[in-house]
């Protein structure tokens, strides 16, 4: 890597650390977005995960095709015909189990609930990603969607480091070489979900965690570094508990988790200590002793970080390359 990709990579995770609550704002509703939509469609996350593993593996074969032919057409509009024409290679229960974070046995049942619901196909022991025709549609009207989310994260990323480009120019660069930011955009998913699953083992508890970290970053007025969040967390508290509490009830109609399994996950990240209820109200707020060594710590957030720095980094050297080349 020359000298000048390891500053932009450097300044990228500096720039972020240093304006930490700016980025949450933007970032945590983002992630819960990804994560809701994922929830509302397969009905649980760890099945989710599931697919995109597979759906990984099909755009790094339609890269491929790339190697063998350079003007080979990656875009959003040519997707699904390339999917068509790619073939997956085999991968066995314990190599998928692994990457998923997930127990071979559970794996192997959610993988024949997958192929029973016709997201999977299982062909000579081979699984692969092929679903009907109404969930290609339901698919590109999310996606689009997720690229314009992701082209306004990725615009305050360039802004935050002084580099002019704007949101048409980001949008229509991931629609045109789509499966080449998709399949880094995936894996960097795959990462972060695996990541929180070691941490919490459950990420349906991730999804509501970042639901209330949602409204509670878009009451702080003041922009906060990381360390300034991790050596003085009580400013948790600074924008008023009342005002950044939230009830089972609208993290269920906003997640598509049933009210009653909210309610008992919302009372087992209680014991955990990530939120609190008000005996009152009945609601829930995110509390300091969240941001502990166990769950969400210092290290694991630095580490999320060190993530999504590192993808934006390749987003952007790429884009800045082809506008250069234009």
């Amino acid at each position: 890597m020359d000298q000048q990709s390891l500053l932009l990579g450097k300044s990228i995770k500096e720039k972020i650390l240093e304006n930490f609550l700016e980025y949450l704002k933007i970032f945590t509703p983002f992630q819960s977005e990804f994560l809701s939509v994922l929830y509302k469609r397969y009905k649980c996350l760890d099945s989710a995960n599931l697919v995109l593993y597979f759906a990984k593996k099909t755009h790094q074969e339609i890269l491929r095709k790339k190697e063998y032919d350079l003007d080979y057409d990656l875009s959003f509009e040519k997707f699904w015909e390339n999917h068509s024409a790619v073939t997956i290679s085999r991968s066995t229960i314990m190599d998928i189990a692994k990457e998923v974070n997930l127990p071979k046995e559970t794996a192997r049942r959610k993988l024949s609930e997958l192929i029973k619901q016709k997201v999977l196909s299982k062909r000579n022991r081979s699984i692969f990603w092929l679903p009907s025709y109404e969930y290609k549609q339901s698919y590109n009207q999310v996606v689009s969607e997720e690229i314009k989310q992701l082209g306004k994260l990725t615009k305050y990323v360039t802004d935050s480091i002084n580099l002019n480009i704007s949101r048409e120019e980001i949008d229509t660069e991931y629609r045109k070489r789509f499966s080449f930011y998709w399949f880094h955009y995936l894996d960097l998913q795959t990462k972060w979900m695996r990541m929180w699953k070691s941490r919490m083992n459950d990420l349906e508890l991730v999804l509501m965690f970042m639901q209330i970290a949602t409204l509670l970053t878009s009451r702080v007025k003041e922009d906060v570094s990381h360390n300034q969040l991790f050596s003085k967390p009580e400013m948790l508290r600074n924008p008023g508990e009342a005002s950044v509490s939230i009830s089972a009830t609208s993290i269920s109609d906003v997640t598509g988790i049933p009210r009653a399994t909210c309610i008992r996950k919302l009372n087992q990240m209680t014991r955990l200590k990530l939120v609190t209820q008000d005996k009152n109200s009945k609601r829930y707020f995110i509390v300091p002793e969240a941001l502990s060594k166990k769950l969400v710590s210092k290290d694991l957030t630095e580490n999320v970080i060190e993530l999504f720095s590192n993808f934006y980094f390749i987003c952007i050297k790429a884009i800045n390359s082809k506008l250069k080349t234009n």
